[in-house]
């Protein structure tokens, strides 16, 4: 049963729009339709599902995120506020959340992540080697999907034959999150499972080198004095799976579309390859493709809007980050804009902890394929899709000369 809005006022104080945030769409349309709701109004009552807000601005959807002890992360999909399932870090509350992130720190610091970009090159063109004289690929997964997987398995110390298995695994978790595919992501969330718990037996029996191993520095960590749990194990090798493979597959998708149909931005990276850092800020800008849901600690009247605990609301980054009154041109893709401080990797305490190496990954794709592969174009004339939910493209064709 669809909520009414809470507190109803005036139907300008609280406007009752519906929304359908998920149901696939042409490419492009999900920034577009974000762009015409943000103009019409900073915030609304979305009537989908059990009815939940949605924030619309800059800089009402920043101050949401770091607001943490109002906008708690109980629940990140703004369909679901009762959620079955509790992630570890992502739904934890502080303190315990920060104890949980600094488990990691040293896997994701800025010193550690710059040690990685010969892995990460190696892997790039590797993965770019398997198509680039065929002279076409499906950039989402056969690029997208694969070298991010790569790089997770290489890093977190897995057997590099395993690749298939987590890609197959992440794609099926997130084309089904419009919850037309249950029984798929459950099978999909068991065979995670399955192959971390079998690991996590292994490395207690078995250590690996700590600074080598993911699963083996989780294994030997401990939390306010005590070993993780298996199931604390568990859940933080599914979120840093999840979390990190889809994320990049999806941001590398819609940078390409981009430059596969914008050629003179294609020239640049080519004639300029130094350009590439301030690149991947401006496509992670102009293309987010994770717009978390928050849900209320309490009753609290934010930016005009009349919440109250329990409920959820929406924070789309895709809004915020095209916003023209934080943006000039926000709607243009400015290779070179600075300063950039867009929220792609949210704002606040659960900032993706991952952005470092998520940004490493993508200047290493922009600078080795514009390498190999200069000009480019769409491979056929069909319609591109994108899904909502994690934002994403359903594939992405692309065609070059050799």
């Amino acid at each position: 049963m669809v909520s009414p809005p809470p507190d109803p006022r005036s139907a300008d104080q609280c406007p009752v729009v519906h929304y359908d945030p998920i149901a696939m769409r042409p490419a492009g349309t999900f920034f577009a339709e974000g762009d015409a709701l943000r103009e019409e109004q900073p915030f609304f009552w979305n009537s989908v599902a059990q009815g939940f807000w949605v924030l619309t601005r800059y800089d009402a959807i920043r101050e949401a995120y770091q607001t943490p002890e109002v906008f708690t992360s109980d629940s990140f999909m703004p369909t679901d506020p009762n959620p079955t399932y509790h992630m570890i870090p992502t739904q934890e509350r502080a303190p315990r959340h920060i104890k949980y992130r600094q488990l990691l720190n040293p896997q994701f610091s800025p010193a550690a992540v710059a040690k990685l970009e010969p892995l990460v090159r190696k892997h790039c063109v590797e993965t770019i080697e398997q198509f680039v004289h065929r002279g076409r690929c499906d950039l989402v997964h056969e690029f997208g999907g694969a070298f991010p997987t790569k790089v997770f398995l290489d890093w977190a110390g897995l057997p590099p034959e395993d690749s298939p298995k987590f890609v197959a695994w992440v794609r099926t978790v997130f084309e089904g999150l419009d919850n037309s595919s249950a029984t798929a992501i459950q099978e999909a969330m068991e065979g995670i499972q399955g192959y971390f718990r079998s690991l996590i037996a292994d490395r207690r029996t078995a250590p690996r080198d700590p600074e080598r191993d993911v699963v083996t520095h989780l294994v030997l960590a401990g939390l306010d004095g005590e070993p993780l749990s298996e199931e604390d194990l568990l859940s933080i090798c599914e979120v840093l799976v999840l979390a990190g493979l889809d994320t990049v597959k999806q941001e590398l998708g819609y940078a390409f579309l981009h430059l596969a149909t914008h050629a003179e931005d294609r020239r640049r990276l080519v004639e300029s390859p130094e350009l590439a850092s301030t690149a991947v800020e401006e496509l992670l800008r102009a293309f987010p493709v994770s717009p978390p849901g928050r849900k209320l600690s309490r009753d609290v009247e934010f930016h005009g809007c009349p919440m109250q605990a329990g409920q959820m609301a929406w924070l789309p980054i895709y809004m915020a980050n095209r916003d023209p009154r934080a943006f000039p041109e926000a709607h243009a893709v400015v290779l070179d804009r600075a300063p950039n401080r867009h929220l792609t990797f949210g704002a606040g305490p659960h900032r993706c902890q991952g952005a470092h190496l998520a940004r490493l990954q993508m200047r290493v794709a922009l600078e080795e394929w514009h390498r190999r592969i200069p000009d480019y174009r769409l491979g056929d004339d069909e319609v591109i899709l994108e899904h909502g939910g994690q934002l994403g493209l359903e594939r992405l064709p692309v065609a070059w000369d050799v």
